[in-house]
């Protein structure tokens, strides 16, 4: 693929899951192609791509005859959201502690001293180790499906107006979890993880 095509398309993505994840674009708000290519300076071919990509994810819905709207999550949908993220997240803790490798462990804890990581972009390096363990999980379905359910929790978040905790809590839980994959202790992980994403229970 064309370099600046990838670029463009993966700027569409973010600039549209982005504004979703803040509110910018509210649940339920039609999303017309031409209003989204001025407001937000996109191309129409990269937006298509990022409305079919956010479709996929289930942040949009393509209603037959009538167009793309965000996705209007329900109390049901939120439940059903935290219960599975809940357990696939002590799932992928647990295989990380068993199959990560000693660089992907060392990987694991630079992640959470880079001080290029701040109070202002918490949410991104939330997810960023949470894909990180996913990924140490070696398991693709599992890692593709974890990836989808965590964009979906944070749009929850959003739409819910909860305050995230500080990042020294948010580093505090996660270093707990990467501590027991180094110790290669697939109980403790598990464990671990499910205290960090139910420890405030946002989703009650």
């Amino acid at each position: 693929m064309n370099k600046d095509k990838e670029l463009q398309r993966d700027k569409a993505y973010k600039t549209i899951k982005d504004a979703i994840i803040s509110h910018t674009l509210k649940p339920g708000e039609f999303l017309q192609e031409q209003d989204m290519v001025s407001r937000f300076g996109l191309g129409r071919t990269p937006l298509r791509e990022a409305f079919q990509r956010l479709t996929n994810e289930g942040l949009l819905q393509n209603v037959p005859r009538k167009g793309i709207f965000v996705t209007i999550f329900s109390p049901e949908d939120v439940r059903s959201i935290f219960e599975l993220r809940s357990n696939l997240d002590a799932i992928a803790a647990k295989l990380a502690a068993k199959y990560a490798s000693k660089e992907e462990i060392e990987g694991l804890e630079a992640m959470l001293s880079d001080p290029e990581f701040c109070e202002a972009n918490k949410v991104q390096f939330d997810e960023n180790v949470h894909a990180a363990i996913a990924k140490c999980s070696h398991n693709a379905e599992l890692e593709k499906i974890l990836n989808g359910l965590y964009v979906k929790s944070i749009c929850m978040f959003s739409m819910e107006g909860y305050v995230r905790e500080s990042i020294d809590e948010m580093k505090k839980e996660l270093k707990e979890i990467i501590s027991k994959i180094k110790e290669r202790d697939p109980e403790g992980a598990s464990a671990a993880a499910l205290r960090h994403v139910g420890s405030r229970n946002w989703f009650q």
